[in-house]
């Protein structure tokens, strides 16, 4: 298609990767202990309920990538949502876990986080499902093809990588040269892992014996929910067939070269993969960048428009198994890429919902997307009638800012998508977008990864015309521009300091009178954040006296406003993190969807907050320590970023 509208370059980048396919169905039965007999089995695929293409003969068994084959039996123990604190109520209530089959829900964190703290525990494997309390929220007959609720037969598949990027080549690319390290070392899960419907979760959840779980954990199966483990004379027999393989994966790059400024890349990014047809993820993004690319270039053709800045187009492969292509891409390219791109805009998918638009961006990004909102007209006939005729107005009205209540949310970043590589190891400003489902209704879009993720959901009940993807692309395409065709940058350099300044302030909140107990302080620490709010300052001044027709004068102020970013990058990586480079911005190390603020630093408190009598608490008080200094010499040098001085 890129090709097709006359794009002035368009490459692919390749890369050989270890992927991970199932060879035979993955079965999950129940057995009787005494007799053997089979009591009760998982079904291999999910059956087709509506539209046509789940009829395929191609559909693939229901799998979790990178899970490791084998034959395990054993007695099962339920783990609520799987997170740190579900596990240590089972070990603080004397539930081992050690050689027994975890099953844990889906619906908190990344579900490579619930595997990798079984594996921890000892467990002999994992299974993952959906239950109705958080898919089926209207009970399990409003469910597909009538609504976008998960139906009993759907599973949601997914990686359980916890790494990012091709596991062979960590830090590097996987390209012929490369150095790949056995696959016994590489950071994947060493137990079988298998997704479930709730459907086939039942047979699983209630056999278990043991005590009732807390309210919490309960799910909306017609059951006792018990915590385990299964009854003596049961157990239950994983069988998995997934494996690892090695493929060759093609990214696509394709360019809109700059007027003036052809080496200073907009970069905006689609993965194409999907978990089977992936209508909403990814390829509603998908159509939503291929129409992007296509009005573009008719702008450029019909009124001889051309960016001041190249605009660059990529689609990843093998986003859905960890990042894989656009990981290999920014460790290969990561010079010109961090030496020149001024920002990624990413769009995983168009469409959580139809509610509002949701942005998660780096702090430079905040009033660029928020202008843009602006400018476009509201595809919500309800909400324009109300008085709210834009995108923006609907996003203000349904989505503020819990702190500063008079602009929208803009949230935080977590390494959900390809951003990662981008921001986390080269410090480029990103940001995400798409339009969402209303938050204050628990839940997702419940047919993430499955088999009915169809045409059909997106065409006859999330967006019937299409209007709000076109919406979207309107948004992302003047983010696009804005960045692409001014003189100067608009980078939201005030919008970071009053970030950082509200995040040191939470920190001292949170965790002052510890470091007071302990005889530490913030105070160099806090008067980093201070010095860059002021340099900042200085600097906006500054740059309304730039002469614009001074190209050098230009192009050294938009280049320090560039330098911010890559200022909070630590070589060192976080604490125990080292593919995590900046201090500043990067996900939560118990739950990778998630972003967080200043997070080596949080979590380093949070380790000696939470730390038992078995911790070695002199080692935690060395991390924080010395991690407190290195984010607080990282700021003070962000701040010098903005001067000229090297004293």
């Amino acid at each position: 298609m890129f090709r097709e509208y006359g794009l002035d370059d368009v490459n692919m980048a390749s890369y050989s990767v270890l992927l991970s396919y199932p060879d035979g169905p993955n079965m999950v039965r129940l057995v009787d202990a005494e007799s053997g007999l089979v009591l009760a089995e998982s079904s291999p695929k999910q059956p087709p309920l509506y539209a046509p293409e789940e009829s395929r003969d191609d559909v693939p068994y229901s799998f979790n990538a990178y899970a490791a084959p084998g034959n395990v039996s054993g007695r099962v123990v339920y783990a609520n949502y799987g997170r740190q604190e579900d596990f240590n109520y089972l070990v603080a209530n004397g539930i081992d876990i050690a050689g027994k089959i975890v099953i844990a829900r889906y619906g908190m964190i990344f579900r490579a986080n619930i595997v990798n703290y079984a594996e921890a525990l000892g467990a002999a494997g994992v299974l993952l499902y959906t239950d109705p309390a958080d898919f089926a929220l209207d009970g399990q007959d409003a469910v597909y093809p009538s609504t976008v609720m998960m139906p009993p037969s759907g599973t949601q598949q997914g990686t359980v990588k916890l790494t990012d990027g091709d596991p062979l080549t960590p830090f590097y690319p996987s390209i012929e040269s490369a150095f790949h390290i056995p696959e016994e070392e590489a950071a994947i899960p060493k137990i079988p892992v298998q997704p479930l419907s709730y459907e086939d979760a039942y047979f699983v959840l209630n056999s278990l014996g043991g005590p009732e779980v807390p309210v919490a954990w309960r799910g909306a199966l017609n059951i006792t929910y018990r915590v385990g483990p299964t009854q003596l004379a049961r157990y239950v027999n994983m069988e998995v067939h997934t494996h690892n393989v090695p493929a060759v994966i093609h990214d696509v790059i394709a360019v809109i070269r700059g007027a003036e400024e052809p080496d200073r890349y907009v970069i905006l990014g689609n993965h194409r993969d999907a978990w089977i047809f992936g209508a909403i993820d990814p390829s509603s993004g998908t159509a939503v960048m291929v129409e992007l690319s296509r009005v573009l270039m008719r702008m450029r053709n019909e009124t001889g428009w051309r960016p001041r800045r190249s605009v660059v187009f990529c689609s990843w492969a093998a986003e859905e198994y960890g990042l894989v292509g656009s990981v290999e891409y920014t460790e290969q390219f990561r010079t010109q890429l961090h030496s020149r791109a001024v920002a990624y805009l990413n769009m995983d998918l168009a469409l959580l919902g139809n509610y509002s638009l949701k942005a998660s961006a780096a702090p430079l990004l905040y009033e660029v997307v928020w202008e843009a909102a602006k400018l476009v007209a509201n595809p919500d006939a309800t909400e324009a009638a109300a008085g709210r005729t834009t995108v923006y107005d609907t996003w203000l009205a349904r989505k503020p800012d819990p702190v500063y209540s008079t602009r929208p949310q803009v949230e935080l970043l977590g390494s959900g998508s390809d951003y990662k590589g981008f921001l986390y190891n080269l410090g480029i400003p990103s940001l995400d977008i798409c339009y969402n489902h209303d938050e204050s209704v628990p839940g997702w879009y419940p047919l993430y990864h499955s088999l009915y993720e169809t045409f059909a959901v997106v065409d006859e009940l999330y967006d019937q015309g299409f209007l709000f993807q076109a919406a979207l692309a309107r948004v992302w395409g003047l983010v696009a521009v804005s960045l692409s065709d001014p003189q100067l940058l608009p980078l939201s350099l005030q919008e970071y300091a009053l970030f950082i300044s509200d995040v040191q302030q939470q920190i001292l909140q949170d965790f002052g009178q510890l470091m007071t107990d302990n005889n530490r302080t913030f105070d160099h620490f806090l008067d980093a954040g201070r010095s860059f709010s002021a340099r900042v300052d200085q600097f906006t001044q500054e740059l309304l006296f730039v002469d614009l027709d001074d190209d050098l004068a230009v192009r050294r102020v938009n280049d320090q406003q560039m330098l911010v970013e890559r200022s909070f990058l630590d070589p060192q990586g976080l604490p125990g993190r080292a593919d995590f480079n900046h201090v500043v911005l990067a996900p939560s190390a118990s739950d990778a969807y998630s972003g967080t603020a200043i997070t080596g630093l949080t979590d380093a408190l949070h380790a000696i907050a939470d730390a038992g009598p078995d911790d070695d608490i002199a080692a935690l008080w060395r991390t924080l320590d010395e991690h407190l200094a290195a984010v607080t010499s990282i700021i003070y040098s962000s701040a010098m970023s903005l001067t000229l001085q090297l004293w």
